[in-house]
C-alpha cells in the first residue's frame, strides 16, 4: 500500500495529466494539488471523491494506495527471476518477459538518476529527480521493499566484482 500522495501522483501521470489539468477538472487550485502530491496537505472526503472522479477511478483505489497497473499485493519474484533481472540491468540486456522487463526499466531509471546525481558536473534534465522518485515508488509497489533491496544488492555485487 502506497501513501496517498504517491498514489495520486502515479495515477495522474498514468492518465497523462498535468497538475494544472487535474486541478482544473477537480476545481482546486494547482498549488493545493501540488501540496497534496507532496504529502504536505491532507484531503477531505469530498476532495478525495473529486480527485478520484477527475482521474476516472473509484475513491477506494486512491484511499487504499493501489498504484496503476499493479496488483493488490506485490508480485512475488523468485530467486531465479531476481538474478535474471539483475543480470539484465548490469549487462544492458532485455529481460525474458514483460513483467521482468518493466522491473528492469524502472531499476535503470533509478540507477541512472542516482549515478548522475553523484557526478555534480554532469547536467541533469529538468524533472529527472521526480522521474526517479516515481520510478522508485512504482518499483516498490510492483516488487515490495524486500525484493527491491535484494535487487539493488545483487546489482551492486555484480558491479563491484565485474
Amino acid at each position: 500500500m502506497l501513501p496517498f500522495s504517491e498514489t495520486l501522483r502515479l495515477w495522474r501521470l498514468e492518465r497523462g495529466l498535468t497538475q494544472e489539468t487535474l486541478a482544473r477538472r477537480v476545481r482546486i487550485p494547482r498549488p493545493n494539488l501540488s501540496a497534496i502530491e507532496r504529502g504536505r496537505r491532507e484531503v477531505s472526503l469530498p476532495t478525495l471523491r473529486a480527485l478520484a472522479c477527475g482521474l476516472n477511478l473509484r475513491p477506494g483505489i486512491l484511499a487504499d494506495g493501489i498504484a496503476p497497473g499493479e496488483a493488490l499485493e506485490p508480485v512475488a519474484l523468485s530467486r531465479v527471476a531476481l538474478e535474471r533481472i539483475a543480470e539484465a540491468v548490469v549487462h544492458n540486456r532485455k529481460a525474458p518477459n514483460r513483467a521482468e522487463q518493466t522491473v528492469v526499466d524502472l531499476l535503470r531509471q533509478v540507477i541512472t538518476h542516482r549515478t548522475q546525481a553523484a557526478q555534480p558536473w554532469q547536467r541533469r534534465g529538468r524533472g529527472s529527480g521526480r522521474r526517479c522518485d516515481t520510478a522508485w515508488t512504482r518499483l516498490q509497489a510492483r516488487c515490495g521493499p524486500e525484493a527491491v533491496r535484494s535487487l539493488i544488492q545483487r546489482i551492486d555485487d555484480r558491479l563491484r566484482f565485474a
